[in-house]
């Protein structure tokens, strides 16, 4: 028998992999049978119950240096009222969301924007968070 069978027949009685056996997960190429067994064990778990975690979502800023293609998140200068959004709205809107029975804050922000964009540079700058490089 090999070691995916073994370990498979460990899994589903009901035993815990050793941290070895884990790793030798990653060696597995037959993915549709760890995703049944990866189905048998979740479902023996947690049967047919589905979780999540209310969040409020915060977008500090919706600049980013990156262009990356796939992203609806990212705006530049000119599509937007405001560098960053100010201290008094982000409150607010944690506020909201506690009313709302947010347990989490999701703080999205772009990748270092103020590397690209001069707005943000100045933006940080009035904030009382100077920019101390050279570009």
């Amino acid at each position: 028998m090999s070691n995916w069978h073994t370990l498979r027949a460990h899994l589903l009685h009901g035993n815990l992999p050793s941290e070895q056996q884990a790793l030798s997960l990653a060696d597995c190429e037959d993915t549709a049978a760890l995703v049944d067994v990866a189905a048998v064990l979740r479902d023996r778990g947690h049967r047919n119950v589905v979780t999540y975690s209310r969040k409020v979502f915060i977008p500090l800023t919706h600049l980013c240096r990156d262009v990356c293609h796939y992203c609806t998140f990212a705006r530049t200068p000119k599509k937007i009222d405001q560098p960053y959004m100010p201290v008094e709205d982000v409150l607010a809107l944690c506020r909201q969301g506690a009313d709302m029975g947010c347990q989490e804050a999701l703080f999205t922000l772009g990748e270092k924007p103020e590397l690209r964009y001069s707005a943000a540079r100045r933006a940080l700058d009035e904030m009382g968070f100077p920019v101390r490089w050279s570009m």
